[in-house]
This record gives structure tokens, sequence and C-alpha cells, in this order.
């Protein structure tokens, strides 16, 4: 009865554990463990002397998906957008929900030109495949923005990292939705 007890209570305090760092909706870590763990990997970066490289992501007029299907509509826009984005990652690089529509991917070991084509890749899975809608078979169009930034010695910062991507995401909204910005400086 007692191992019973301490085996339930373990498998609780994991749960617990795993919730508190894990997007529910999406199954991707959240913009807590992101925010704990994008120092480690900039510090690890800048002392081995390796590139780093992030991008942020933003599905496009996801408010209208919202209006138009519903949160039920817009829950499975972002189970099925984290999916593709998953499979176009490595099991290296920290794929996160920063909230609402907006997803990070921090990429270690990888340089920005490599990080645009990774960008690119997903920006074109995206745009290029409907998503599916409800259990009625409705697909949709969908297309995402996308800001990269890259590791710049030698007085980087991971927030100064965080901001170019996201100044990154900003210019490809302004400047037409569905495309890819990287921010050098």
């Amino acid at each position: 009865k007692r191992k019973r007890y301490n085996d339930h209570l373990r498998a609780s305090v994991t749960q617990t554990i795993e919730m508190a760092v894990m997007d529910g909706l999406t199954g991707l870590h959240n913009r807590r463990y992101l925010d704990s763990h994008l120092q480690t990997l900039f510090d690890r970066a800048v002392a081995r002397r390796r590139p780093l490289s992030l991008m942020i992501t933003d599905i496009d007029r996801f408010k209208s998906i919202n209006d138009t299907y519903g949160h039920d509509g817009g829950d499975d826009v972002l189970k099925e957008f984290a999916a593709r984005l998953r499979r176009n990652v490595r099991g290296i690089d920290l794929a996160c929900r920063f909230g609402g529509e907006e997803f990070v991917v921090v990429m270690p070991d990888t340089e920005g030109m490599i990080a645009e084509k990774v960008a690119e890749r997903i920006r074109a899975e995206i745009a290029g495949t409907p998503f599916p809608i409800g259990k009625d078979g409705k697909m949709i169009e969908v297309t995402v923005s996308v800001g990269v930034s890259t590791l710049q010695r030698p007085h980087d910062s991971a927030e100064a990292l965080l901001k170019r991507a996201d100044t990154a995401l900003y210019e490809a909204k302004s400047s037409g939705r569905n495309r890819v910005v990287a921010k050098a400086a």
C-alpha cells in the first residue's frame, strides 16, 4: 500500500513539474521554460564559440481564424502548427509556445543562413498545405510570418537576440506577412 502511495505521489510530482514547463494545448515547451533555458543556451554558445540562432513565428491573422471558426478551430490550428514546427526542427532545437499564436525556436550550432533556410522551409510548409479544422474535414489556408536573428559577438545578449528576432518578425508582418525576415544587427 505504501509503495502504491509513493508511486502515485512520484507520478503526481512529475506531472506537476511537466505541467509547469509544457504548453498543454500544443505539447511544446512554454514561455516559462524558454525564459529559464534561453540564457543557458546563449551562454553555452558564447563559451564554446559556436553559432546560435533564434526564430519567432506568428500565425498570420489568427484572430480572424478564431472569429470565423471559434476557439476550437483556433486550437486545431495551433495544434497542427506545433506538430508541423516539431517535424521541421531538430531534436536539439528548443521549440516553445511563446504566447497566443507566437512560437519561438532556439537553434544551437546554427548559422544565420541555415536558420533562414529552416524558417523558409517552415513558412512554405505552413502555406503549402491547408490545415484541418473540426471533425467535418474542413480545410483552411494558414500562413505564418517569421523573424530570425543570430548571435552577434562580442557584446550580444540573450535579450538582444530575442529582441532582434521580434523586430524582424514585426518587419515581416508589416511588409505583407507570409514571409521570413532576418535581422543581422
